[in-house]
């Protein structure tokens, strides 16, 4: 479209140019019966070439707006129209930050046979450590924008607890001896042949005492021999 603008522009120009040169020639041309003027010549020139800077405003196609793009240092893509009043400011600032925190202590057990089991007993006391946490952070405006961890030291070791648990099984009590049962003596049975029997059920010998009222009386020894119940120095059984 702008070149037919320019061919049109070119062509008007060698009509300006040829019309204030002999404008009769361009009545002619035309077939003007009216006499033509250098004065109407221009006239005719001027309103062409405005109409020409309508058209070429009305038909340029629309441009985008212009932008313009800045990065300073330590600070992420910003963008900026033209049309901003003013670039904003940014400050950036980078600072070394340490933090201290606890470590808990752990807790270890030990068996220990000495100790009734289901029993514990704390052997030593645990102590929380500590450990000192450095940082870089970085400010945008005052505010924290990045916090990277750049070391991380023990610098007091936590100490253990240490808990004994334990083992011991007492056994179990042996059961108390119950004492053997004193054996009943057996009695001698008698010899069928003698008589008569002492309250044991047993033969009389010759010397031994015998009861009252056995006096006088006659029997049998357990060796089958004659016995009499006298009194010799004391009622006894003798041979007779």
């Amino acid at each position: 479209m702008s070149t037919v603008f320019v061919l049109l522009f070119l062509a008007s120009t060698i009509a300006l140019i040829w019309g204030l040169v002999a404008p009769h020639h361009i009545a002619k041309a035309v077939h003007i019966r009216r006499t033509v003027t250098r004065k109407h010549t221009g006239l005719i020139f001027g309103c062409l070439v405005l109409l020409f800077f309508i058209l070429t405003g009305i038909t340029a196609p629309a441009q985008p707006a212009k932008t313009v793009s800045f990065q300073p240092s330590g600070y992420t893509h910003a963008t900026q129209t033209a049309s901003a009043p003013k670039q904003a400011t940014i400050s950036i600032t980078t600072k070394q930050e340490t933090e201290t925190k606890e470590v808990p202590f752990a807790t270890q057990t030990q068996n220990d046979g000495s100790i009734a089991k289901g029993q514990t007993k704390i052997l030593q006391t645990g102590i929380n450590g500590n450990e000192t946490l450095t940082y870089t952070v970085t400010y945008t405006n005052g505010k924290q924008s990045t916090k990277t961890l750049v070391s991380d030291i023990i610098t007091t070791a936590a100490t253990p607890e240490i808990v004994v648990v334990g083992t011991y099984v007492a056994p179990a009590p042996s059961p108390t001896p119950q004492p053997a049962p004193t054996p009943v003596p057996t009695p001698t049975p008698a010899a069928a042949s003698c008589y008569p029997l002492t309250n044991g059920s047993n033969c009389y010998e010759p010397g031994e005492y015998c009861r009252n009222a056995d006096h006088s009386v006659t029997g049998v020894a357990g060796d089958g021999e004659a016995i009499q119940c006298l009194d010799d120095n004391g009622w006894r059984w003798e041979p007779y």
